[in-house]
């Protein structure tokens, strides 16, 4: 059969096998520089997380085919893909919420086109209590490379594949919720997000930069590592540079661009340390309790957190 301009053009076909450059498997490495952006520069993909979206207005799946195998997926599916990829475990419950507005037929049905095509892997994994199961989503290699192929995007998101340190990832796979909660803040008041950045990401960067100044003497290490700290909007506190767990870049309804850094606050966290993230100028999530829990010590009873640097109103639950 021939592979010319019209055969699979005319089918809604696409060969993406050319668009490929040679690639390490894996995470996209990291840019050794303190801007901390990933060296890939392929474009990524827009996330999108409408619902609609899911339920309707793209279900209509398209082949692609790379090195020598066919993928057929909707920009429903590649919506669900790019979501995953960005935030490297993502948790069945919030897809089903927020990606697919708790349509849980269509879900399933994507779901399970995905895994047929050796795309997307769930882990089942046991956290906290005996009965308490938390199932997760993770890209494949294979994903990352159809996405790498099929983005439209000039962005420089970053495509995470694989499951990493699973003792983790009950707390890495809530990131995403705290991301659908503010960016639904951000659209609101007419933002749009750009670029999403975990702390994978910006640790990568800060550090690769910072190991080539260690050999500085002692003022001229602290005065380097400031530098780096206020190059990525960051700044150096007890000897170090604390990073938050997930950073949103975005454009305001003025057409300004800006960035806001996210905390997730565990039930680990205690009082001096929720504040030191909130003076650093951290937006501080958690869930329910603890949020109810961490605002009580901060406040000591008093309401809300009093207006201050980098302070917020209060930690917000999600």
């Amino acid at each position: 059969m021939s592979r010319g301009g019209s055969s699979r053009g005319d089918r809604g076909e696409t060969d993406l096998t050319q668009q490929l450059a040679p690639r390490s498997p894996g995470v996209n490495h990291l840019a050794r520089s303190s801007s901390a952006e990933p060296a890939d520069r392929r474009p990524g993909v827009r996330l999108e997380t409408d619902p609609r979206l899911a339920a309707g207005l793209g279900r209509v799946r398209k082949t692609f085919f790379l090195r020598d195998r066919r993928y057929r997926i909707s920009k429903a599916e590649e919506a669900l893909l790019t979501t995953v990829a960005t935030f490297r475990a993502v948790a069945v419950k919030d897809l089903r919420t927020y990606q697919y507005g708790q349509n849980d037929r269509l879900f399933d049905q994507d779901l399970r086109c995905l895994k047929r095509q050796g795309l997307i892997r769930m882990h089942r994994l046991m956290v906290g209590g005996a009965d308490d199961v938390l199932e997760v989503l993770v890209l494949t290699r294979e994903a990352k490379m159809l996405l790498a192929s099929v983005g439209r995007e000039n962005g420089r998101q970053v495509c995470y594949v694989g499951l990493v340190k699973p003792r983790e990832v009950a707390h890495d796979a809530a990131i995403y919720r705290m991301y659908e909660v503010e960016a639904a803040q951000i659209k609101a008041r007419g933002g749009v997000v750009r670029r999403v950045v975990l702390d994978y990401e910006l640790k990568a960067g800060i550090y690769a930069t910072l190991a080539k100044a260690r050999s500085l003497p002692r003022l001229a290490y602290a005065k380097r590592q400031k530098e780096v700290a206020q190059a990525n909007g960051l700044q150096v506190a007890g000897g170090r540079i604390p990073l938050p767990d997930l950073r949103l870049e975005y454009q305001t309804a003025e057409g300004d661009l800006t960035k806001v850094d996210l905390e997730l606050a565990t039930h680990h966290y205690h009082g001096a340390y929720a504040l030191e993230k909130a003076n650093l100028g951290f937006k501080l999530y958690a869930d329910g309790p603890s949020a109810v829990r961490l605002n009580a010590r901060l406040t000591q009873g008093r309401g809300p957190v009093p207006d201050g640097p980098g302070l917020t109103d209060a930690i917000l639950s999600l």
